[in-house]
């Protein structure tokens, strides 16, 4: 009998208990998040679905490169050295570790890891997001890309004239070099014609000294 008593106030005394702690919590304020219509903070430096600045990407694949899972793929043709027809820059989350380190390889910081975490999806196919704003060539990249034509036409014309300017100034010194020579070879054999006419001129004569009225020389005794 006295077990039965025993077991009955442990019974009250635990529910008491119990009710204890939920009228503590029923008038508390509720903690619960109505995801996904609200989210809880998170740091600064979490890092989340990635964000690419479309226009500053080089197009160097260091980010590809450096992925330790190989999960992203880029695909782009260069028009002009300088203007990006994209095709494709996407991230296969289902292999993403998020390990941060394509975000640091960025020499261009046009990728970048953001605080979006929500990837939860009923096909996984979806988890492969493309990055890109655009694809193909818009307006303003065609009309670089005919502007970048215009001025590699003109430097290439310019390069030719200075070529052709060189090449003219160089045969006029080769040229002039020429008549240069000419001349004084000229005057070269000028001189020495002239140098042999004036002893074909001078006198021979036979004797060492003058002679006089007597027939002797003036050194004749």
């Amino acid at each position: 009998m006295s077990g039965y008593f025993k077991d009955l106030n442990d019974g009250i005394v635990s529910t008491l208990k119990g009710m204890s702690v939920t009228l503590k919590h029923l008038f508390s304020k509720p903690v619960t998040v109505q995801y996904p219509d609200e989210k809880l903070p998170v740091s600064e430096r979490y890092r989340g679905k990635h964000k690419l600045t479309q226009g500053g990407c080089r197009g160097c694949g260091l980010c590809a490169k450096v992925c330790p899972v190989e999960c992203i793929e880029i695909d782009f043709e260069r028009h002009m050295k300088r203007v990006f027809e994209w095709k494709k820059f996407s991230i296969d989350y289902n292999k993403c570790v998020f390990c941060g380190l394509c975000v640091d390889a960025c020499p261009a910081a046009s990728l970048v890891m953001t605080q979006d975490f929500d990837l939860s999806t009923e096909d996984r196919r979806e988890v492969v997001k493309d990055l890109l704003e655009w694809t193909g060539l818009r307006e303003e990249d065609l009309e670089n890309i005919r502007l970048l034509k215009e001025k590699a036409e003109a430097d290439k014309k310019k390069k030719a004239a200075e070529a052709a300017a060189a090449a003219a100034a160089a045969n006029a010194d080769a040229t002039g070099s020429e008549a240069a020579s000419s001349k004084s070879a000229s005057s070269k054999s000028a001189s020495e014609k002239k140098s042999d006419r004036s002893e074909a001129a001078a006198p021979n004569p036979k004797g060492k000294g003058k002679k006089n009225k007597g027939g002797k020389g003036k050194d004749d005794k």
